[in-house]
């Protein structure tokens, strides 16, 4: 009898791991305050939270006897064809998915062995390396600049001799710079041998004329995740899904796993899209809102915000205040839970969620407060 355990193949037991956010009642432990009087804007989750037509039809959904004892459907085809209403494609270009990085991961697996070429533009959304390293794949970093603005000479150099099939993955808008990335750019990109991975999990805060979804029907090595996380509340439920060519997303609907979106996730989605223009307002507010941090952080000495088109917002730290992890730990003491990265680039650097309107002045208080 082995008196070991087993073992994880050495490629695995080296890398680093995803550092995820701590969950809002841990931190206030930790903080020795209670949850109710924390801020919690470190995930960039929509602060309204669950729209109450949603829980509604979680509710209703109890009630059927069926529900959550039998499996799901794994083609997801009512969730699939309200997507294509709420997103003007056919269901054919739309595969769901637990979240979108299950589908980020499955695109990575799906489309390069182990060596392929994965082209990176940070900082960005940490998943993307994380994913990468987890398949084997070859990872090019080609940073962003001061103001966190891609290099797009560079990029578009680099595209043109990356291995046909590369993949570049792209944010719009970027987190944690809260910038698009451009349809120039993209058609510039796009007539390359390559396939780009383009996530827009906060598009919908820029508004969605400013998708690159109209760009799909010209361009099938164009691949546009998007999420439920953010602008319909629901980040518990794991709800996302990816638009692209539909020869794909056949390919792809036969390698996900055939069960991958639970009951719940799929009666809050289908309730999200009923319920979307409502929601909008929600957004709404929270761009109104994101605009008026804007202003006052201008207005804090020590600090310089990012102009942003997310539901977040990037600000620089003066060297005068420390720096972003000082500040992110004054406030902390304070019950406002904001990110902070390890990221060298990012060192001088804090990333702000956006609260409710109602909490946007004691947000502001407590800022000063600290600084």
């Amino acid at each position: 009898m082995s008196s070991r355990p087993p073992t994880v193949r050495p490629h695995f037991a080296q890398l680093p791991g995803y550092a995820p956010v701590v969950p809002l009642a841990e931190r206030a432990r930790r903080a020795g305050l209670r949850p109710e009087a924390c801020l919690k804007l470190d995930a960039n989750e929509n602060p309204y939270g669950m729209h109450p037509r949603i829980r509604a039809a979680l509710a209703a959904a109890l009630d059927d006897p069926q529900f959550g004892s039998i499996y799901p459907d794994p083609d997801q085809r009512a969730l699939r064809t309200a997507l294509a209403d709420y997103t003007g494609l056919d269901s054919s270009m739309i595969i769901a998915g637990a979240g979108a990085d299950e589908l980020l991961d499955l695109v990575f697996r799906a489309l390069l062995k182990p060596g392929g070429a994965v082209i990176n533009c940070p900082p960005s959304f940490g998943m993307y390396p994380f994913l990468a390293d987890i398949n084997e794949l070859q990872r090019t970093d080609l940073p962003r600049d001061d103001l966190f603005l891609i290099d797009q000479p560079q990029l578009i150099e680099a595209a043109g001799v990356a291995p046909t099939g590369s993949v570049i993955v792209l944010t719009s808008p970027n987190n944690p710079s809260a910038d698009l990335v451009s349809t120039a750019l993209l058609s510039d990109l796009l007539h390359h041998d390559i396939v780009v991975m383009l996530d827009e999990a906060y598009i919908e805060f820029a508004g969605l004329e400013a998708s690159a979804a109209k760009m799909l029907p010209q361009h099938p090595n164009l691949i546009i995740m998007r999420t439920f996380s953010k602008w319909a509340g629901i980040a518990g439920l794991r709800l996302g899904y990816a638009l692209a060519h539909p020869q794909l997303v056949s390919d792809l609907m036969k390698l996900k796993q055939p069960y991958n979106i639970n009951h719940a996730a799929e009666v809050a989605g289908l309730a999200a899209i009923d319920a979307a223009d409502e929601i909008a307002q929600q957004i709404d507010a929270i761009r109104e809102t994101r605009d008026q941090l804007l202003q006052a952080l201008q207005d804090i000495n020590g600090l310089t915000p990012l102009p942003s088109q997310a539901n977040f917002i990037l600000t620089q730290v003066h060297e005068s205040l420390g720096n972003g992890r000082a500040l992110h730990d004054r406030l902390t003491s304070v019950g406002v839970f904001t990110r902070t990265y390890s990221d060298p680039t990012l060192a001088q650097y804090l990333r702000i969620s956006m609260p409710r309107a109602d909490q946007l002045e004691l947000l502001i208080d407590r800022i000063r407060e600290v600084v």
